[in-house]
């Protein structure tokens, strides 16, 4: 793919991020208290935010969240893989965010239309031994429980998005400071869907085991 240049030779999508920071710093320059402030105290982010790496699904712009109020973690499909799994980048981050950080409440948020829980609904099979690959496998649960239920090919891609983030919920648990912060009432574990057409927040209710919404 050929990339885009002005006249100068400059990339476009480098000089489109480029002009953003001027504006971010005209913006910086005039809430610099603000700035300051977030630069010399302690960070004390609100929770701690498991979602998909999606340019599309902005948490702080979901949320209408300042700096400094969420914790994020953000891959392929919102993945949490369990404990025991070789891969630590989200386990750090959880560990880092409850155990140093006082968080209370952890968020993964799912969204419709979700390229990678599609991705093992494409004909295409993906190189297993491949990095994407390797990381598919973690929604390889939802797929199987959504086919199993026979859900209408219509509904398949949001139903499984919604139940991988109930699997996701599961792994969390494996997680001994998750589940003993659970067990002794002082941290939360959420399980969230964005939908991109709506704009609107729908949450997992365990106690029905359905969804609703989030401000209903």
């Amino acid at each position: 793919m050929t990339q885009e240049k002005d006249a100068d030779g400059t990339d476009l999508d480098i000089k489109d991020a480029m002009e953003g920071h001027e504006r971010f710093r005209q913006q910086f320059e005039r809430d610099r208290a603000f700035y300051r402030a977030l630069a010399t105290k302690k960070q004390k982010p609100r929770l701690l935010w498991i979602g998909c790496a999606d340019s599309r699904v902005v948490p702080a712009t979901i949320t209408n969240a300042d700096p400094g109020e969420l914790f994020e973690v953000r891959n392929i499909a919102n993945v949490v893989p369990p404990a025991d799994a070789a891969d630590d980048t989200v386990g750090a981050a959880i560990e880092y965010g409850v155990g140093h950080l006082g968080i209370d409440d952890i968020v993964v948020c799912g969204h419709t239309g979700c390229g990678g829980i599609a991705a093992l609904l494409e004909p295409m099979a993906l190189d297993r031994a491949a990095p994407l690959g390797r990381w598919m496998e973690f929604t390889r649960p939802a797929h199987q429980l959504i086919a199993a239920a026979r859900v209408p090919e219509e509904e398949r891609l949001t139903e499984t998005v919604k139940a991988h983030v109930q699997f996701q919920l599961d792994n969390l648990m494996t997680y001994p400071i998750v589940r003993e912060g659970v067990a002794a009432g002082s941290l939360n574990i959420h399980g969230w869907l964005y939908d991109m057409f709506t704009g609107e927040l729908t949450t997992y209710d365990p106690q029905t085991g359905g969804w609703r919404g989030l401000l209903d």
